[in-house]
């Protein structure tokens, strides 16, 4: 390479870091808002612990091939999330945080391809917007920090169902089209069926809209197709040599078909409109705005470019096939996040109605004003964990700054700004309330207080205990049994195993040690309940106390 070459690709470089200094920006607040506290917060919320103490396990033991949670059956779940949070813990060691880093990094990636289709499609500072916008959603921000599968597989969808718009949007390189072939094996291997389905209901209304000939060549559908069962195939094909067709009958016709259907884990009693009511605190405080976007879109329809209209299709055809289903949770609806936020995006820096800019300032304040409430939330909750410090009011003047400074951008007709400000007040005000909760909250996390206290012993928890069983389980060491039992239950085993310890709450605790006198108290612990900060804890907080029970060792 000559000299002028060198100096020519170095300018080059200089250039684009120039062009995207805004989004790596972004990029490393985010890493600190997703990173803040996946290591100190030792407690499992949702579904978590499956996930955690599963891929503990399957290291400890070395069975890679059908790793699950101990109370789960052989191939419940695909293995991807286990293999990646097994891989972690091989890094870093079996921890909280080190189980939650595969989320933390799913959510980076998707966030970078955000960016990339909006800086492609639209403009750049498009893609700071709508990644700003999905970072600090609700849903985004706290599965970003769980140790679960649906973040990893909302990273899949989007690759897939991007890659995909790109190569129908213009006749993208060979290799555009394969990543999306691979984005979507890879979905599979990580939640399933869903994975593919999630990823092709978009793809294909978009081919029956456009109808247009040439567009199944460009998916390179037969080329396409060999890539994926490549990938995707031999991992059900090995389960299938080693423990026959029962564990792929359980998996793809119980665990998705028949949990679609209702006919296992029972039908929830939920409306069929319960998923669309639920983005709209899933995304908050942006979902509000998809209206304003579907609007203002619908107006220049003529104008509507293909990206536009898939990223439509992507939100509608997920909340439809969730709506549909019999099992519905919350939280199905991540994947559709990052195309909500490239709508909504769109609205900050493309639109000039008078109209809608004075919809979108309305907007802007309500979002100051609900910050605000956050922060006045987060110092409830430090009075009721006793904080006295005067740090107990970060939250509220970090909030209050930044309200105020959104504000003067709001008043200067500047909406694309105030926007990211708003982003940047909540992970702002969210590391502040963290930064002054969590440290006395961590005092209420009791699982590894607990099992200090006796971690070789045999473990049972009663009933009224069982949700802190598998934060119990990760902390004690291998083979992390613990065995659930009810007070009849529990009492013989005690009887028959001088070794076991028991975990009760304080009002089985008096009944146990009447019935059984040569039983001691070996550990107290207190807690606010299992599940973390919320609204509803802070409205009703309701200390609770634990006691471990046992005979000397």
């Amino acid at each position: 390479m000559t000299e002028a070459a060198r100096t020519n690709r170095l300018a080059s470089i200089l250039e684009f870091m120039k062009r995207h200094r805004g989004f790596a920006a972004l990029l490393v607040c985010a890493a600190i808002l997703f990173t803040s506290d996946v290591w100190a917060y030792q407690e499992f919320v949702r579904a978590e612990s499956y996930f955690a103490l599963g891929a503990r396990l399957m290291v400890e033991q070395g069975e890679w091939l059908t790793p699950h949670a101990p109370d789960e059956q052989v191939l419940n779940k695909p293995p991807l999330t286990y293999w990646l949070i097994g891989t972690s813990y091989k890094a870093f060691g079996p921890s909280y945080g080190a189980a939650r880093l595969l989320s933390v990094i799913s959510a980076m990636l998707v966030l970078l391809l955000v960016y990339a289709a909006a800086a492609f499609t639209y403009r750049a500072f498009t893609g700071l917007i709508a990644s700003a916008i999905l970072a600090t959603s609700f849903l985004f921000l706290s599965f970003a920090r769980m140790a679960m599968s649906d973040m990893l597989l909302t990273l899949f969808v989007t690759a897939s169902i991007l890659c995909f718009s790109i190569a129908l949007k213009s006749d993208a390189k060979r290799r555009v089209v394969w990543l999306g072939y691979a984005s979507l094996a890879l979905g599979v291997l990580t939640k399933g069926p869903v994975a593919a389905a999630l990823v092709i209901a978009p793809i294909a209304l978009e081919l029956l809209l456009s109808r247009r000939r040439d567009d199944l060549k460009k998916l390179r559908l037969v080329s396409g197709s060999i890539l994926f069962a490549i990938l995707a195939l031999p991992y059900f094909v090995f389960v299938y040599f080693r423990g026959g067709a029962n564990s792929l009958w359980f998996f793809f016709v119980g665990e998705n078909l028949q949990r679609f259907t209702g006919q296992v884990y029972g039908a929830l009693a939920r409306p069929f409109w319960f998923e669309l009511v639920a983005f709209f605190g899933d995304f908050a405080p942006w979902s509000i705005l998809i209206f304003v976007a579907i609007w203002v879109d619908w107006k220049q329809r003529a104008r509507a470019d293909r990206l536009t209209r898939i990223l439509y299709l992507w939100l509608g055809s997920t909340t439809l096939l969730f709506s549909l289903s019999s099992f519905k949770l919350d939280y199905y609806l991540l994947p559709a996040m990052p195309a909500a936020a490239l709508l909504i995006a769109r609205l900050f820096v493309k639109e000039d109605s008078p109209r809608v800019i004075w919809v979108l300032r309305i907007f802007l304040i309500m979002g100051c004003l609900a910050v605000v409430a956050s922060a006045l939330i987060a110092i409830k909750a430090s009075l009721v964990f006793g904080v006295t410090s005067s740090f107990r009011w970060l939250p509220a003047v970090v909030a209050i700054a930044g309200a105020a400074a959104i504000a003067t951008f709001v008043g200067r007709k500047k909406p694309a700004r105030a926007a990211l400000l708003l982003s940047v007040t909540i992970g702002t005000t969210f590391l502040a309330a963290e930064y002054t909760l969590l440290p006395v909250f961590s005092n209420y996390l009791i699982a590894s207080k607990l099992v200090a206290a006796a971690p070789d012993r045999v473990w049972i928890v009663s009933i009224a205990a069982s949700a802190w069983a598998d934060d119990l389980a990760f902390n004690l060491p291998a083979p992390h049994r613990i065995e659930r039992a009810g007070r009849e239950e529990f009492a013989k085993i005690l009887q028959s195993d001088m070794h076991a310890v028991l975990l009760v709450n304080e009002r089985e605790m008096g009944v146990v040690l009447q019935n059984d006198p040569s039983l001691k108290i070996l550990a107290t612990a207190e807690t606010y309940g299992h599940g973390g900060i919320t609204i509803k804890m802070l409205r009703r907080p309701q200390r609770e106390r634990f006691y471990l029970i046992g005979r000397d060792p």
